[in-house]
């Protein structure tokens, strides 16, 4: 089961959210946490090193950054596929926007059924 979560549409927060949009949720809240803002789990999130990078050497760091720390963040995932929305007007002011395909491990599968 994949799941594509798209940093360039608002996210609502919802309490209690369960299933796939509580995974959606926890998802975003991982990839808009700065690593080391947490302050009982300083490994939450991802790094924010490739800030100031150029847009050509940002671009594969975050990829990355987001394979590796995402799947430290949310355990249930793998992430199959990072992207970058190229339509939106952030990318013209030289954000990048990622678009995150993930799969849910198989020893996860029951839990969203």
């Amino acid at each position: 089961m994949e799941l594509t979560v798209d940093m360039s549409v608002p996210g609502v927060v919802e309490i209690g959210a369960t299933g796939l949009r509580g995974l959606a949720q926890e998802i975003r809240t991982a990839l808009a946490t700065r690593k080391g803002s947490v302050p009982l789990d300083r490994d939450f999130g991802l790094s924010w090193d490739v800030i100031d990078l150029p847009l050509p050497e940002a671009r594969p760091l975050l990829v990355a950054e987001i394979g590796c720390g995402l799947e430290r963040c949310v355990p249930r995932i793998r992430v199959k596929d990072v992207s970058f929305k190229a339509d939106v007007p952030e990318a013209a002011d030289g954000k990048l926007v990622p678009v995150v395909t993930v799969e849910i491990r198989k020893e996860y599968l029951n839990d969203f059924r």
